[in-house]
């Protein structure tokens, strides 16, 4: 459901375009928050390094669902809550060791 909604072009993948279309609205949110904007290609080489695609210019809805990480592409793209916990997901993974040092 979620993948025809990214899908603008109706084309049926996502390309750099619809991915960046996106984006920007996560970058415009980032700017309403005083937080410097993540580059797009950044974040456009982890999501193609994280679904691992077989065309290298496009995303299908199987290699999404392949990869297991359709949900984090989804939120990475929609929701700038989903974006900061991704981009910091190693703060967020407590080391049990550091947690018994505290």
């Amino acid at each position: 459901y979620l993948f025809r909604i990214l899908d603008v072009r109706h084309e049926g993948f996502l390309s750099v375009f619809s991915l960046n279309f996106f984006f920007r609205g996560i970058q415009e949110q980032m700017r309403e928050h005083n937080q410097d904007p993540v580059e797009f290609q950044d974040v456009k080489d982890e999501i193609f390094d994280m679904v691992k695609p077989q065309d290298p210019l496009r995303i299908t809805l199987s290699d999404l669902v392949r990869s297991g990480h359709g949900d984090t592409v989804i939120s990475i793209l929609t929701d700038l809550n989903g974006f900061w916990s991704y981009e910091n997901r190693e703060v967020l993974v407590v080391d049990p060791g550091e947690a018994e040092e505290s």
